[in-house]
């Protein structure tokens, strides 16, 4: 072969993709496994001259040969047999690697790494992740619990918690209950200033005011029978945790709107004493468990996912 054609090859070979080199690879491994062409031909059930074509593509790729062929047998150059063995290790590897990854796609296991936000994780889902572990021994859960917003792709999460409205996004939002809302005070702040009637008399008492968004914060709002009713409240009191605003309101500071979930305990103790228990406070809004696809879904996740769902279906109604 002239100066020309070897240049024309090599630049041809070098084009060749890697997809193209495994297949390469795995026809000469193929050979190499038995040095055998018809042999392996009856296992890849081709032809002895499709599998001399590659292996002999694959050693000009190569610059190097790495079987010699007589009519009788075939055997190993210094090279070829190294090469060889290095191939053999490789598609081992991936043949392993394809075992696992078939295994995370047919049973669940592995690392779900979860986001809640805290005081819903706390108070709803200690027990529920306890459970979910017994049953599900080959997963391992990273329990994330924070309040502000996680973004599920960049951060790695597997699912993340999400409560009240959603913005635009790619993600699976699949939901798990209503987060219902009470009006609440403690026995002591009632007896120390009464006990509203009307959604309009919240604006004569102290209010204890969501501060993370400081319109809507003050600005409460009541619906019964197709009718709204929305007033503006003031108070000495505002934080930015939902845990803190439900604590003051039990220790007498004020009137607060609360989760359910975070003020049943007190509730039912008698610490906190539900107003207005025939208006809905509005919006409402839910709880929701989100991910970022249906296709190709971990079963970790879905059964998760299921999980979180049918323990909190009826609690949250």
């Amino acid at each position: 072969m002239d100066n020309v054609n070897q240049q024309i090859l090599r630049h041809q070979l070098s084009e060749a993709t890697e997809i193209e080199r495994i297949h390469l690879i795995a026809a000469f491994v193929l050979v190499a496994d038995s040095l055998s062409f018809a042999r392996a031909a009856e296992v890849a059930r081709v032809s002895s001259s499709t599998l001399s074509r590659k292996v002999s593509k694959l050693e000009d790729l190569l610059g190097l040969r790495l079987l010699e062929r007589t009519t009788r047998k075939v055997v190993f150059t210094e090279l070829g047999e190294i090469y060889y063995q290095q191939c053999r290790e490789v598609l081992d590897r991936l043949r392993e690697t394809d075992e696992m990854i078939a295994s995370y796609k047919s049973e669940p296991q592995g690392l779900l790494r979860v986001s809640f936000p805290v005081a819903f994780g706390r108070l709803e889902l200690s027990d529920i992740l306890a459970d979910f572990i017994s049953i599900y021994p080959k997963v391992k859960v990273e329990a994330n619990y924070t309040d502000r917003f996680v973004d599920i792709l960049e951060e790695g999460y597997n699912a993340v918690v999400r409560i009240g409205a959603l913005p635009d996004s790619s993600l699976v939002a699949r939901k798990i209950g209503r987060n219902r809302k009470l009006l609440v005070a403690s026995p002591a702040y009632l007896a120390r200033r009464g006990r509203p009637e009307t959604p309009q008399d919240l604006a004569a008492h102290d209010c204890l005011c969501f501060s993370r968004y400081a319109r809507s914060g003050t600005t409460w709002q009541f619906h019964r029978n197709e009718v709204v009713e929305t007033v503006r409240v003031a108070g000495d009191f505002r934080s930015d945790s939902s845990e803190a605003i439900s604590q003051a309101a039990q220790h007498g500071a004020g009137i607060a709107i609360v989760a359910a979930y975070l003020c049943r305990e007190a509730v039912e103790a008698g610490r906190l004493v539900p107003l207005l228990e025939d208006w809905t406070v509005w919006p409402e809004s839910n709880v929701y468990i989100c991910y970022p696809s249906n296709r190709h879904l971990l079963p970790k996740t879905r059964v998760f996912s299921d999980f979180l769902v049918q323990r909190l279906r009826h609690a949250m109604r």
